[in-house]
């Protein structure tokens, strides 16, 4: 192959490198943009991740705090509850002995019609004529035994009115009673509303700590995603820096490959020229220059 037709052929293949040089470099350059691009999102993403964290550690105290304030809630309710269930017992009990007396009450005021001021005057006007009156003997007997009945009478009647207090006490002991277990029923409804609130509160915050939790997880995840990209961006930066320096040192062979062939030609036409002047003299004799030129190295004639 000629020194020509070689020049021609290692143009053409630094053509080729030089393009594709040049090629590897945007590429490069392409490469560096998607890095400092990831690099961006990577910084953003991590930002909105530990703001993620912050907020789910804020919810679960917050959840912790609500849950210990409804186990208290729930702890006074169930002490109330007891109270109000032994005052219940106690109305009970109440409501059956007010029963109860109430029915003896009413047998008894059956029996004594007879009102006391009366009885006391009877007992008072037998007693008199006992005493101050000299009676037969079964006379007297019949008026002992008359006092002593209106006495029974009168114990019977006395015994009615003390019922009646002890009925009137029961009464007043059982609406106190009921006034307290009314009372203590409308803060068991008002704790049951405020522990149905902290309940209602606590789910809320959990569903919300769920949606936090899974956009954490995504971006946990799109993070890692992007850490990947971002090393395979590294890499592939790496391999192609490497791939551009060896195209630009066979770059640079080629292009003294180029030198090298342009100088073998120049030196051939030269070589050819002097061998046909010396073909033309009569002497053939030939100078020192010619003989450097015709013999020499290719260094000579860059030298030259």
């Amino acid at each position: 192959m000629s020194n020509i037709g070689n020049i021609d052929e290692l143009s053409k293949k630094a053509e080729e490198v030089s393009r594709e040089i040049y090629e590897i470099r945007e590429h490069i350059k392409q490469l560096k943009e998607k890095k400092e691009k990831l690099f961006n999102e990577l910084s953003k993403l991590r930002e909105e991740k530990n703001k993620l964290l912050e907020e789910i550690r804020r919810i679960k105290l917050d959840i912790r705090a609500i849950r210990e304030e409804r186990g208290k809630l729930i702890d006074e309710y169930k002490k109330i509850s007891e109270v109000r269930r032994e005052e219940l017992a106690q109305a009970n009990l109440l409501r059956e002995l007010i029963q109860s007396k109430t029915t003896e009450l009413q047998e008894l005021s059956e029996e004594n019609k007879i009102p006391i001021s009366v009885l006391k005057r009877k007992i008072e006007e037998l007693e008199w004529t006992i005493q101050t009156n000299v009676l037969p003997q079964e006379k007297e007997n019949e008026l002992i035994r008359k006092l002593k009945a209106y006495h029974q009478l009168l114990n019977r009647a006395l015994s009615t009115n003390e019922r009646k207090e002890e009925l009137l006490e029961l009464r007043a002991t059982y609406i106190s009673t009921r006034a307290r277990i009314k009372d203590l029923s409308s803060k068991l409804n008002k704790l049951r509303e405020e522990i149905n609130e902290k309940t209602n509160k606590m789910k809320s915050l959990k569903d919300k700590l769920g949606e936090t939790i899974a956009r954490y997880t995504a971006i946990k995840n799109d993070i890692e995603k992007k850490k990947k990209e971002l090393d395979e961006c590294n890499n592939e930066i790496v391999d192609s820096t490497s791939k551009l320096n060896a195209l630009r040192e066979q770059y640079q062979k080629l292009l003294d490959e180029i030198e090298k062939a342009k100088t073998l030609t120049a030196l051939s036409e030269k070589r050819s020229k002097i061998a046909k002047n010396i073909e033309q003299r009569s002497k053939k004799r030939v100078t020192l220059e010619e003989f450097k030129i015709m013999y020499g190295n290719p260094e000579d004639l860059e030298e030259n």
